[in-house]
């Protein structure tokens, strides 16, 4: 089982394409990002989606549903600030057997490190002076990484795809400690 983490799909945003300078066009958005992900998402894989899933209001909650049943691996979501908030009620009610959790953050432990996930980034998080990481979204890529911070949006990575565990491990160990606070 392999390990993923993403931010700010923006299914169904028109003017996220020019805005974050996707190489896809509205119409082809959707089955691009699906691919993108099914490439590397296999069925059994974890995957971490920390906000900004779809930008969809009522009329687009069922297409949003249909989207998710196609995309591979055992998916927690974090809210973001554009999802309709009847998003997550319609995704809880459908009782879709991939999808683990629904929050607002989450911490979890992979090979002995703590990851502190939130849609918006910070400046300092829980147990960072230890060595924690904090992964977000919402910047599409337009905040400069700072300690052991990453932006895990596919507007940030260089392939505008879902980051592995993998290549956030790797980033992260060339990465110090930012000593924000009263904590050294």
């Amino acid at each position: 089982m392999s390990v993923f983490f993403s931010s700010d799909l923006h299914f169904f945003h028109k003017n996220v394409i020019e805005y974050c300078n996707r190489p896809w066009t509205f119409e082809e958005q959707t089955e691009e990002l699906i691919s993108r992900w099914n490439s590397r998402v296999r069925l059994r894989d974890e995957v971490y989606h920390l906000g900004d899933f779809a930008f969809a209001g009522k009329n687009k909650l069922q297409a949003v549903l249909d989207i998710i049943r196609q995309l591979n691996g055992r998916i927690t979501f974090l809210k973001g600030n554009h999802c309709d908030s009847r998003l997550w009620k319609l995704i809880e009610d459908s009782n879709l057997s991939h999808v683990e959790d629904i929050r607002d953050y989450k911490e979890v432990r992979i090979d002995g490190v703590k990851i502190v996930m939130c849609h918006y980034p910070f400046e300092t998080w829980n147990t960072a002076h230890h060595g924690a990481w904090h992964l977000h979204g919402h910047t599409h890529g337009n905040l400069p990484s700072k300690g052991k911070r990453l932006d895990v949006g596919i507007d940030n990575h260089p392939d505008h795809q879902v980051f592995s565990y993998d290549e956030v491990r790797e980033y992260m160990r060339e990465q110090e400690f930012v000593v924000v606070d009263h904590h050294k």
